[in-house]
């Protein structure tokens, strides 16, 4: 157990954080219309992701001081002269994870700009100090948590958008489920 003399990012207060992409109102109406239509035909029960809170997870962060904001501020803004820039992004798949039991939306090929922009921002953060879970980059969108799926349908169409900006992203966890607040935004080119 880390103790407050030893870690100083503990007596000055944590905040957890992601970075992510948000989908235009449209899409996310339709994702969020789309696990209502699930639940309604009872091919899966479970609880749904409210529809303000559904977004496409680059780097989850975790835990981090206050004092650590601004360098994880300064690690991002490195990446608009990497090379990212704006691209679309497509849901075209329904899937469940059993073992998790998470109903997730995904895109059947990951955009090469959409890896770009993960790959860049990892660097920027590790080069900085944070450490990130070393695994493969899945992207998902989470449509239900805690869920028992029967059969899943195949999407008439795929669900896109255009992907023009990345945030930092505040959770807090509150009686009614998580809030994301956006921290800092930044723009595609």
């Amino acid at each position: 157990m880390r103790t407050t003399e030893s870690n100083p990012d503990i007596s000055e207060g944590t905040t957890r954080v992601f970075f992510a992409i948000w989908p235009d109102d449209a899409a996310r109406k339709q994702l969020a219309g789309l696990a209502e239509q699930l639940r309604g035909e009872a091919l899966c029960v479970g609880r749904k992701t409210k529809a303000e809170n559904i977004h496409l997870t680059l780097v989850f962060v975790g835990e981090v001081g206050a004092s650590k904001l601004e360098t994880l501020c300064l690690a991002a803004d490195r990446i608009k002269d990497s090379g990212t820039s704006a691209f679309d992004f497509a849901v075209e798949e329904i899937r469940y994870w059993k073992r998790n039991r998470i109903l997730y939306a995904a895109t059947g090929g990951i955009p090469p700009k959409l890896i770009d922009l993960v790959s860049a921002l990892e660097n920027a953060l590790s080069t900085a100090g944070f450490t990130l879970e070393q695994r493969a980059y899945k992207p998902h969108i989470t449509l239900m948590r805690d869920a028992s799926c029967q059969t899943l349908p195949e999407l008439a169409e795929p669900i896109a958008w255009q992907v023009r900006e990345w945030m930092l992203v505040k959770s807090e966890q509150t009686s009614s489920g998580p809030v994301y607040t956006p921290i800092r935004r930044w723009p595609l080119a």
